[in-house]
């Protein structure tokens, strides 16, 4: 096990490490013999550690921080680089705007919700509510709701409202319903 720590460092800038001994790593940066990013920014304090075996946490957190404060803030696992390329950042902006999951924007791939029942912690494909009308205890083949009427009972199939209206009694082809 390892610890993963940030440090608030001066002019509102991050740092995130990793190590074996945080209160030796600590004073390896409050004395200067740190990184070249807190030579530059001192550390004033440290804002969060945790204990951990996950060698991509440092990375993670490096990620979640450049998200919230912004990538020329914040420097740490694989992005310690002092001086950032245009290049380079253009690429962290892509990384940091997106989930790696679901390809959506706004968060990290273990805060990703699901589609269905819009919880985290695991994906659409492992819900264990069925996709068809929300409910859990079966799955969307063996949905007793119909999704055309939202009636339980019956299939789709055998469903006796209309396609365009959901009313009962006719059919799309006879639909008066007109589109707003």
């Amino acid at each position: 096990m390892f610890y993963v720590y940030v440090l608030k460092c001066i002019d509102n800038k991050y740092y995130v490490g990793s190590t074996a001994d945080l209160n030796v790593r600590n004073r390896q940066h409050l004395n200067g013999s740190g990184s070249a990013w807190t030579r530059k920014y001192p550390p004033i304090c440290i804002e969060w550690s945790g204990k951990t075996n996950n060698e991509n946490l440092e990375t993670i957190k490096t990620l979640e921080y450049m998200i919230q404060y912004g990538i020329y803030n914040v420097r740490g696992g694989d992005y310690c680089k002092f001086d950032l390329s245009i290049d380079f950042a253009e690429i962290l902006y892509k990384l940091i705007c997106k989930c790696p999951r679901c390809d959506r924007p706004g968060h990290f791939d273990n805060e990703c919700a699901c589609d269905v029942c819009g919880n985290r912690g695991h994906l659409t494909d492992e819900c264990l509510h069925c996709t068809n009308c929300g409910k859990r205890g079966h799955s969307e083949v063996d949905c007793y709701y119909c999704y055309k009427c939202g009636r339980p009972g019956h299939s789709p199939d055998n469903c006796d409202a209309c396609y365009l209206c959901g009313e009962r009694g006719h059919f799309s082809n006879d639909c008066g319903y007109v589109f707003p």
